[in-house]
């Protein structure tokens, strides 16, 4: 295919993180002829049926979506096959995608992921790298196969990591450099300039799935791995605790250096600062907020409620 004839792609992804990738094909001369996401979900406390974000974005410019329960079937195959991708972008869609839709475009189906694999594989590469303590993150766009994150990669951006990085500034970090990267890798494509690479096997880790449990403080951890935790789990599932028999939501903290003596409570307050004794080390709490409460700072919460503390 010559370069100055629009490419036909088919973009697949559902949430928020998605969207702007969405957006920069869109802006490119690549010519999106349909999106691919998740079925209308329950949002909220009320549990109204929404679109996904990405169905949304796609929606008011007039681009065709569908939405499949299970996109493994052969009725989806034959769908796509009629649509006649040239090339299919995947960006955190959350279904499987077998090998009889992945070979139906003339070039490819590539996947946007934000670690550097094939350093964390899996569905919350942007949580674990927090988790882990890691020094540096990326954005890779692979070559799909049947496997889970497994296919060969195309390009790759390495991105440093602040000491005090949370999950909303890496993910505007990743989608940042992701953008332009994927919009060059489908330009490398189509000129026949794209060179994948297999992955290393040998240095593989794999991604945790979060559930609401994965929140869970255990104040027998370091205060560092705990911070990483608050930082890399908010907004979901969120940080708590277990406080005076209700659950205390934590939503930002910071090691303290302030030279804290040992006290028997996991919570408890310091000259007017609310403190977390980990294991080792000290936490100082800014923002928290207790079941069916409001969110409190530190110093709000500790003058609220220090006849319990």
């Amino acid at each position: 295919m010559s370069s100055n004839v629009q490419f036909r792609i088919i973009f697949i992804g559902t949430p928020e993180y998605a969207v702007p990738y969405f957006q920069g094909i869109i802006e490119s001369s690549a010519q999106c002829i349909a999106v691919i996401t998740q079925p209308d979900q329950p949002v909220g406390r009320l549990k109204k049926i929404e679109p996904t974000p990405v169905k949304q974005a796609a929606l008011e410019l007039n681009i065709p979506v569908y939405q499949p329960l299970d996109i493994r079937t052969h009725e989806w195959s034959e769908k796509i096959r009629e649509l006649a991708p040239d090339l299919m972008v995947v960006v955190a869609f959350g279904q499987i995608i077998p090998k009889s839709i992945l070979d139906i475009p003339r070039y490819c189906c590539i996947n946007v992921h934000p670690s550097l694999l094939p350093r964390h594989r899996g569905p919350a590469p942007l949580q674990e790298t927090l988790l882990s303590g890691d020094t540096e993150t990326g954005v890779t766009i692979m070559q799909m196969d049947e496997k889970m994150d497994h296919g060969p990669i195309l390009t790759q951006v390495h991105i440093p990591l602040a000491p005090d990085e949370t999950l909303a500034s890496l993910r505007k970090k990743t989608t940042a450099s992701g953008v332009p990267l994927l919009l060059k890798t489908i330009q490398d494509i189509q000129k026949g300039t794209a060179h994948p690479i297999p992955q290393d096997d040998s240095r593989v880790t794999y991604t945790r799935i979060l559930t609401r449990e994965s929140g869970k403080i255990d104040w027998n951890k370091s205060a560092g791995e705990i911070n990483r935790q608050v930082c890399a789990l908010n907004p979901w599932p969120g940080t708590w605790t277990e406080w005076n028999g209700a659950r205390l939501k934590i939503f930002s903290t910071q090691p303290t250096k302030l030279s804290v003596p040992h006290n028997e409570k996991d919570i408890f307050e310091y000259h007017g600062v609310l403190i977390a004794q980990c294991n080792p080390g000290f936490l100082q709490l800014d923002s928290v907020q207790l079941e069916g409460k409001k969110v409190l700072s530190g110093a709000d919460f500790v003058r609220g409620y220090k006849n319990k503390l």
